[in-house]
């Protein structure tokens, strides 16, 4: 766990400083609307993770807790519970049974279309570190890359208790969105038993709710 702190810590280090250049700047659409930070936190129903080799992890539901640093995105954690793959429970390293708990993320902003304008939101770990291990049984699994999922509303002022839904959509293991408008490819991998990494698909919709008043301009 001492090793899962320190690349946390060094994690949000390194994005505190790169969200305060990108705050300094003159932020580029999309964008979420000032003042920083703004604290949030999210819940989801099902959550279920799928390899393209057929693996699957089910979790009965998920909390987040997090903030957005800047226009373009902030810093959170995700914990699932009730998880299980094969009738076995599965948990991240020091984590309580059926719990699977990620490194601390980046969320980032981007265009998934702009003709009409749909927004995503990306999850990821900076320098392709891992977002997530855990074991379920015999099976030991660690998670790499990131996931796009679609945010609304857009350009519309929630506020409380008014959230917005961030949607992740798979099937047999691949992503619906695999990449922001122009971008390159971006999706979840998996090792099972340190094996090589198998493209994974994530399936889960979080409302995510601000204690303020929040909008997403675009």
């Amino acid at each position: 766990m001492t090793r899962i702190r320190t690349t946390g810590a060094c994690l949000i280090a390194t994005f505190a400083i790169s969200a305060a250049v990108a705050t300094s700047a003159s932020a580029a659409l999309p964008e979420f609307n000032a003042p920083f930070p703004k604290p949030f936190s999210s819940t989801s129903k099902t959550s279920i993770l799928e390899t393209v080799g057929k693996t699957k992890v089910k979790c009965t539901a998920d909390t987040n807790t997090g903030e957005v640093t800047g226009p373009s995105g902030g810093i959170l954690t995700i914990r699932l519970t009730g998880c299980e793959s094969k009738k076995f429970s599965c948990a991240s390293p020091g984590a309580a049974p059926g719990e699977i708990v990620t490194h601390p993320l980046i969320a980032m902003l981007g265009y998934v279309s702009r003709v009409p304008k749909e927004v995503g939101l990306d999850l990821s770990n900076p320098a392709g570190a891992l977002l997530a291990e855990f074991q379920c049984g015999n099976l030991l699994a660690t998670i790499k890359g990131s996931a796009i999922g679609l945010i609304t509303p857009i350009n519309k002022l929630l506020v409380p208790p008014k959230h917005f839904a961030l949607k992740f959509v798979q099937k047999s293991g691949i992503q619906k969105i695999l990449n922001f408008a122009g971008g390159s490819p971006d999706f979840l991998e998996t090792s099972l038993n340190g094996g090589p990494f198998e493209q994974t698909g994530l399936a889960s919709t979080d409302l995510i709710s601000f204690g303020v008043p929040a909008e997403i301009k675009a």
